[in-house]
């Protein structure tokens, strides 16, 4: 590896969406998880969320992760804590109800 991680992207805004990003993946993992386990019959239910409802929601979510971690050098390691954060923040939402 050559360079200092920490200078990877700079204090730019492309390291702020790559957290951004990876907080997104986090935040559908926790939306997709229940799907994939119910695969062969998926829920019928008429009150899961519309893609754009989900979609907005993460990206919402995530900013906060995503300001929390934009400091933080875009290593596999740290991105894989802003995975972990999108999913806790979602998770966390589902306790609360919020969405």
């Amino acid at each position: 590896m050559a360079g200092n991680p920490q200078v990877e992207l700079g204090e730019t805004i492309p390291r702020f969406f790559t957290h951004w990003i990876a907080s997104c993946f986090g935040h559908f993992l926790m939306v997709l998880l229940p799907l994939v386990a119910e695969w062969p019959h998926p829920p019928t239910d008429p009150s899961f969320p519309r893609w754009w409802s989900v979609l907005l929601f993460a990206g919402a979510t995530s900013l906060v992760s995503a300001i929390i971690n934009a400091n933080l050098p875009v290593t596999a390691r740290e991105l894989v804590k802003s995975v972990a954060l999108g999913f806790a923040l979602n998770a966390t939402s589902v306790i609360l109800k919020i969405a």
